[in-house]
């Protein structure tokens, strides 16, 4: 199973990007990326629902479709630092860092056939079933203005690799969430993405966190995939800015 999301890292992100080391290749096909996007995309598949159904973007919105060469299911992840990081810069809420530290904080940004844009997956509002949104971007492009995050939290995805199950992981919404974890969920197969409350349960492996807000990352066109590694946000650099 996996959630097909396509990321790049914006080279240069300044003084809070994080740095890393290069993934292992593996066999497993990153199945909606275009040929356009290359290495920098990823594709992201809910643990729900399976790498038939893979994050886009619509008219109205965020979405589950099925994989292939989409430009609707072309994005760029887009490492900006740490929750502690960011925290300490005064750019999100502190009570986030005393829960997850050193987790790396995300945008998504859209970017049909590979083309980084201003806009990322964000949310209609910071309430529990609202929906994912295509938003303007809270970090810069080069060239424009210092960032915004205090003004524009909610297209900040912490993911939390300390819950991961296998390749899956949770992204909760850094807007949504000064409080309590309020997580990217798919509600159904060919259906809107949402933010909902972090469902956790109970069992002989310890907790888990429910598997419709999970989500497992391949980075890579079709073929050529390997695993997105969210722990130290180190996708390739992307150098065409």
């Amino acid at each position: 199973m996996s959630l097909k999301f396509k990321t790049k890292t914006l080279a240069g992100m300044a003084a809070l990007a994080i740095a890393g080391g290069a993934a292992a290749l593996t066999g497993t096909a990153a199945n909606a990326a275009t040929a356009h996007c290359g290495i920098y995309c990823a594709t992201m598949a809910s643990q729900s629902y399976g790498t038939g159904q893979v994050i886009a973007t619509t008219a109205t919105g965020g979405t589950l479709l099925a994989p292939g060469y989409n430009p609707e299911e072309d994005f760029v992840p887009l490492a900006v630092g740490t929750v502690g990081q960011l925290a300490q810069a005064g750019k999100i809420p502190s009570s986030l860092a005393a829960t997850y530290a050193n987790e790396v904080v995300y945008e998504f940004s859209v970017a049909p056939y590979g083309a980084l844009t201003d806009e990322c997956l964000g949310i209609s509002s910071p309430t529990a079933g609202a929906s994912v949104v295509v938003q303007q971007c809270g970090a810069p492009l080069t060239g424009q203005p210092a960032p915004s995050w205090e003004a524009q939290q909610g297209t900040l995805w912490i993911g939390v690799h300390r819950d991961a199950s296998g390749d899956y992981e949770p992204f909760v919404n850094v807007e949504a969430s000064a409080s309590a974890a309020l997580v990217l969920t798919a509600s159904s197969a060919n259906g809107p993405l949402t933010i909902n409350w972090m469902s956790l349960s109970s069992g002989y492996s310890g907790t888990s966190v429910a598997s419709d807000q999970m989500w497992e990352s391949l980075i890579g066109i079709y073929g050529q995939a390997q695993p997105w590694p969210t722990p130290t946000g180190n996708e390739p650099p992307f150098s065409g800015l």
